[in-house]
């Protein structure tokens, strides 16, 4: 039998749809355990994120209860609370105005004799307090409200041990929720085997098994499972999971076979439909079209030109051309999306500053830069004078606007290379490298008439601002996150000074060396 040209290439198009076929069994099972690897390193990943995140809370509560530990007029109406005997009433209403503003659920006094001097509605928290010896200054408590994180702090006076302070932070549902947020999966709070809390609502009040591989069954739904860790002793104590469900990812799975398939029987289509193009002599543009197929099978996405469609096979050519085009055009969309979502987490949603996790990220490259050319850094701690009075007199509208033209200003003021923070409230941070330590004070100085000369609007209303600033100097012998709580200090003890004499004042840290003895933050 004479083999034409025509049979050798049906053989050979079906030779390689066969091949294509084998292809697409081994892509399925292939991509299903790229997709199980990768979900295994991504949970792990996403574990040790929200770890971190737990772990900045903890200190986050611990620095509140060691701000509150140290203030002096605290103890000083402890010790007279405690020690002589006087009403608590005054101790409570000087917490309440001192440090009202702390974001906590509870608070709680309770001197070494047990007795409860701050937060009696409080006695469950209260009352293990006093019975156990926290064996770390952050653990958390399984009380009334719930699940809590707890950190407290022993108040001594003069020598005279007088008992501790105890703040809390509720794990709730709306953590979770904002941990599901963050994360994509799914939170569990178990406690003894049964799921006290979690994301996945229909799960609360199931058993809650982990094999010793990570997973855990629920509804007759695999899970894959990590741990978070908790700070504080865990014999007893409820424990927090982060998950993933295995049938989505094996959805996505089926998702990309399909995908797979489709392109599969397209490919075996447009393979049949070139064979015949080069029965008909349109080998050159079908070698052109495999040309590029291979391209993209190897994972390029190369650029084709368009040619003006005499026949079908130079359709198919344009047509695949506008594929590759949309295929990039794709592409493009998603890093785009991936740079603004790094962006958005470094930078803070009103004032599009950057917020208070990139500068623990950033400042020890600015301190090397600075301490690499010999420069000076300089720290400009500012804040919005009044700005209570201000939210007070024109809603947190008039607030925000507020907040809005103070961060403009800022970035006008400021040069490319400096670095401008919203690191609180009404509370900004400048960075800026200078030839000489007057360099920062003139910058801040020129900010502060900047600021009292360019007042905020609010519709026909108009705001006047003020600010205060305090200006320190990075210290060069100490490490980075040394340095940075160095710097921030005696910031923030000259931008006390600039308050309590007046506002609307730069001071230098140089100027307020005799404020130690005095609370940080204590003037709005």
């Amino acid at each position: 039998m004479v083999r034409t040209y025509r049979f050798r290439l049906s053989a050979y198009t079906i030779a390689l749809v066969l091949f294509l076929m084998l292809t697409l069994g081994y892509t399925y099972v292939y991509s299903r355990g790229v997709i199980l690897e990768e979900a295994e390193n991504n949970l792990t990943s996403t574990a040790q994120i929200l770890n971190s995140n737990l772990e900045l809370e903890e200190n986050e509560l611990l620095h509140y209860a060691e701000i509150v530990r140290d203030d002096l007029r605290i103890k000083e109406y402890m010790f007279m609370t405690a020690k002589v005997g006087t009403d608590n009433e005054a101790l409570v209403a000087l917490l309440d105005r001192q440090f009202g503003w702390l974001p906590v659920e509870r608070a709680v006094i309770i001197a070494n004799n047990g007795k409860i001097l701050v937060g009696e509605e409080h006695t469950d928290l209260a009352e293990y307090l006093s019975q156990h010896d926290p064996k770390a200054d952050v653990f958390y408590f399984q009380g009334k409200k719930g699940l809590e994180m707890v950190a407290w702090a022993s108040v001594a006076y003069e020598g005279i041990q007088l008992g501790a302070i105890a703040l809390t932070h509720v794990l709730n549902s709306a953590w979770l929720e904002q941990l599901r947020q963050t994360s994509g999966g799914y939170l569990f709070i178990e406690e003894n085997g049964i799921i006290q809390l979690s994301t996945l609502t229909d799960s609360i009040g199931g058993i809650f098994a982990p094999t010793l591989d990570g997973r855990v069954v629920l509804a007759n739904e695999p899970y894959r499972i990590r741990p978070l860790i908790l700070a504080g002793p865990q014999k007893h104590a409820p424990r927090i999971w982060y998950g993933v469900s295995e049938k989505e990812l094996l959805m996505k799975l089926e998702r990309h076979s399909r995908l797979v398939l489709i392109f599969t029987v397209a490919g075996a289509l447009a393979i049949l439909w070139v064979g015949l193009a080069i029965i008909r002599n349109f080998n050159r543009p079908l070698s052109q079209l495999m040309h590029m197929t291979r391209k993209v099978a190897s994972g390029e996405l190369p650029r084709m030109n368009k040619s003006v469609p005499r026949n079908e096979i130079d359709m198919l050519s344009n047509q695949f051309a506008e594929m590759l085009q949309a295929l990039r055009e794709k592409q493009q969309e998603i890093e785009q999306a991936h740079k603004e979502l790094e962006e958005s987490a470094i930078t803070d949603a009103l004032t599009r500053l950057y917020n208070r996790r990139y500068l623990q990220e950033v400042f020890p490259r600015i301190l090397s830069q600075a301490q690499r050319e010999s420069l000076h850094l300089t720290g400009i701690l500012l804040d919005i004078d009044h700005f209570k009075q201000i939210n007070d007199q024109f809603g947190h509208l008039g607030g925000d606007q507020c907040l809005i033209q103070f961060s403009r200003l800022l970035r006008d003021t400021c040069r490319a290379s400096d670095y401008v923070f919203r690191i609180g409230g009404e509370e900004f941070l400048i960075l800026s490298i200078n030839d000489n330590k007057q360099g920062g004070q003139l910058l801040a100085e020129k900010i502060r008439d900047i600021i009292e000369n360019h007042p905020a609007r609010l519709g026909e209303t108009i705001i006047p601002m003020t600010t205060s600033a305090g200006v320190s100097h990075a210290e060069y012998s100490l490490a980075a996150q040394e340095a940075l709580s160095h710097l921030l200090l005696h910031a923030d003890k000259a931008l006390y000074e600039a308050k309590i004499s007046g506002r609307n004042k730069v001071i230098a840290d140089t100027d307020a060396d005799t404020l130690s003895a005095y609370p940080v933050n204590a003037v709005s």
